[in-house]
Formats: structure tokens, sequence, C-alpha cells
């Protein structure tokens, strides 16, 4: 697997060739807000992140994680809570044109997913 890391995106390549863009988010409280808000889901502002990211796995039927779309929350062992974004089928190349944007690497609009990917990971690598 070929694999590059640029700021909250990590880019994967299988050994297959499938490409996989998933977004890590630094601002955990804000990407829950985004899900409770997508959902229809009511929160309270004051909850700090682990309430808010606790309360949201178990409203979506989760124990320790949950899945909602494209979004997957995380309560870690310490009770911290991750938010990631897997860009499914349809949404990788458009999260590869948002990376290549971001890191100022020009790119070809007809270039398939692979060919983006392995791209993006040889700039991010240099």
């Amino acid at each position: 697997m070929n694999s590059a890391k640029t700021g909250e995106y990590l880019i994967q390549i299988e050994q297959s060739g499938h490409v996989t863009v998933h977004r890590i988010y630094d601002n955990i409280k804000g990407s829950l807000k985004e899900i409770y808000e997508s959902k229809g889901l009511e929160y309270d502002p004051a909850w700090n992140t682990r309430q808010m990211g606790t309360n949201l796995i178990k409203q979506l039927g989760g124990q320790t994680s949950a899945t909602f779309g494209e979004y997957i929350i995380l309560k870690k062992e310490d009770g911290s809570i991750e938010t990631y974004r897997d860009f499914g089928k349809g949404n990788v190349k458009n999260a590869l044109r948002t990376i290549a944007t971001e890191i100022g690497m020009e790119f070809d609009p007809d270039w398939n997913t692979q060919t983006f990917g392995r791209n993006i990971i040889n700039f991010i690598s240099k």
C-alpha cells in the first residue's frame, strides 16, 4: 500500500489500485456539529467534545463507534472522540481535487482516480 498524509487528509492506494481518501478532523467539535445538523438532531451547544461525541454515538445506535454516511465517530478507551470522513465512491476524485488545490499541485482534470492519487502521493512525498 502506498500512502501520504497532508493536513487533515490521508490518501492511500491499495495493492488493487483502489484509491481511498480519509479526512481526519482536527476540529472534532465542528465535525460533530456538522453531523448533528445534517442528521437533524439536537445538541446542547454547551456540551464539550466528549459529551457531543458520546451522545451522538448513542443516538446513532453505537456503543464506542458509529457511522453516518461518510462520517465515522470513534470513542477511544480514554473517552476522547475522533471523527473521520471516508470519501466514498464518487467523492474520491472531488476530494483529490480539493487536496491538490490546497497543496498547490497542478492537475489534469481528465486524470482518472488512480493516476490522480498516485500523482498527489508523489507530490507530497518529494
